[in-house]
């Protein structure tokens, strides 16, 4: 995902979140802003909600999205699933920012961008913390519009990989199945990286807690 960041004022606690979102398709001023996702057409694709909308559930986020559209979130032991027909979802559930969730759209649609509106959830100088159940599959995004890969650590990162035990598990979603990302002696054996927006599937060996900062 390319990204881009357009400033509208030259403060000081701008700085660091500009920094942070310098990905593409990323326009921010101070710590409110939108993301651009792109769906291409007749295919799954994993999604995570980056910013805090007045309203984070199917209807205002999929709210562009064509009849006979779908979005699928992870239960903890299967996917529940709203559909789109005749401009109505049948199933209005919350995602919450930081939440994966699959969508697809009809082949008539052609590839579409969906655009997130709302606010980063902390500020400069905060921290925001999830914690990630052990031994169980969580469908996540990163709740702070950060990019990076798993060995990406540290104030305005993913800072995910370093909080993960040894044995956990990291999977993205590449349009046809799973790639797949294991640690082992504190090390990845594939460093995934993963984009702004993006959803992917965390398994910790352990619980764990998944923190990050933005500066």
């Amino acid at each position: 995902m390319r990204t881009k960041t357009t400033l509208l004022s030259a403060v000081a606690m701008a700085a660091g979140l500009v920094s942070s979102v310098a990905q593409s398709n990323v326009y921010s001023v101070n710590i409110v802003g939108y993301v651009n996702a792109t769906i291409p057409a007749n295919q799954f694709a994993l999604l995570a909600n980056p910013l805090s909308a007045p309203t984070n559930d199917v209807v205002n986020l999929g709210a562009s999205l064509p009849n006979k559209s779908s979005i699928q979130i992870w239960n903890g032991t299967g996917f529940t699933v709203a559909g789109k027909a005749s401009g109505v979802w049948d199933n209005n559930f919350l995602i919450p920012p930081g939440t994966g969730f699959f969508v697809k759209t009809p082949s008539t649609a052609g590839t579409i961008t969906n655009t997130f509106v709302g606010n980063v959830i902390v500020g400069p100088g905060q921290t925001n913390t999830v914690a990630l159940p052990g031994g169980v599959f969580s469908l996540l995004g990163s709740p702070i519009p950060f990019a990076g890969d798993l060995n990406s650590s540290g104030p305005n990162t993913l800072n995910l990989g370093n909080s993960l035990p040894n044995k956990s598990s990291v999977q993205t979603w590449n349009g046809t199945g799973f790639v797949v990302a294991g640690k082992a002696s504190g090390v990845w054996d594939n460093n995934l990286t993963i984009g702004v927006a993006q959803g992917f599937f965390v398994k910790p060996a352990s619980s764990t807690n998944w923190s990050q900062v933005l500066q």
